[in-house]
């Protein structure tokens, strides 16, 4: 792939997404996060998988929470870039694979620039996981 040449919209990072925006919707924050844990890289949960990280949970998790309901649903991808990453995660979460850039739009009427939400495509063809959240 070219530099100039931008990837094609994976349509299970689609689905991904729109599960993602569904589970920041819940009003509950602490319901909003667990029903992240399965879409969300092993490397963001917390010692034993059960929970997000704590860091995760006070900064990326809040703030995408908040902001989640200035989206469009059904998610509504704008531009995908592919980053240089080739691997995410530390020891026994470390796990090859690419990372890209899925910029979803906001409502219409709402201002603001599209928000990219890094999605993780491991190597070997697994399920893609989100890998930040924070620019929500």
């Amino acid at each position: 792939m070219s530099a100039m040449t931008e990837p094609q919209v994976d349509l299970r990072a689609v689905e991904l997404l729109n599960r993602f925006l569904d589970a920041l919707l819940l009003a509950d924050g602490d319901e909003s996060a667990r029903a992240l844990v399965p879409l969300v890289h092993a490397s963001l949960l917390a010692p034993g998988g059960a929970d997000l990280s704590r860091d995760l949970r006070q900064f990326g998790h809040k703030k995408a929470h908040d902001n989640a309901l200035h989206y469009a649903r059904p998610v509504q991808v704008v531009r995908v870039r592919t980053t240089s990453t080739t691997g995410i995660g530390f020891g026994a979460d470390a796990a090859a694979g690419r990372v890209d850039d899925y910029f979803i739009a906001k409502k219409p009427g709402t201002n603001g620039m599209p928000a990219p939400v890094k999605v993780f495509f491991p190597v070997g063809g697994g399920a893609p996981t989100i890998s930040y959240m924070g620019s929500l």
